[in-house]
């Protein structure tokens, strides 16, 4: 997988987000107490942006329908209502690393 620098860790503040398109994918890159963490950037329940979400810790937050996911690891946090873990897959996660002030993601092609 290619890797792709994507941000300065000065643009991203603890307790932020950005959506960024790296290669061919846009990642929401969030930082959380100073870690950052890249997932896909839509909802896995509906394709709703995650942008336009909430990120409260390590919990980002849909505002389609309040589903909720770790940006750590990509788990489903919350569903909506009637929804079950089994028809909600959870958030890709893609490897980052920071090196100096840079982001660097890890995307397919």
């Amino acid at each position: 997988m290619p890797e792709v620098k994507v941000a300065k860790v000065s643009e991203i503040p603890p307790g932020t987000k950005k959506s960024i398109k790296a290669s061919k994918t846009r990642v929401l890159i969030t930082n959380v107490d100073g870690k950052f963490y890249a997932t896909q950037s839509v909802c896995s329940h509906l394709n709703n942006p995650l942008f336009t979400g909430r990120l409260q810790g390590n919990t980002i937050w849909c505002d389609m329908h309040w589903a909720a996911f770790n940006v750590t690891n990509g788990e489903v946090v919350k569903l909506p209502d009637g929804y079950s873990t089994d028809k909600i897959p959870p958030l890709k996660t893609y490897p980052l690393r920071v090196e100096g002030d840079d982001i660097v993601v890890e995307v397919p092609e």
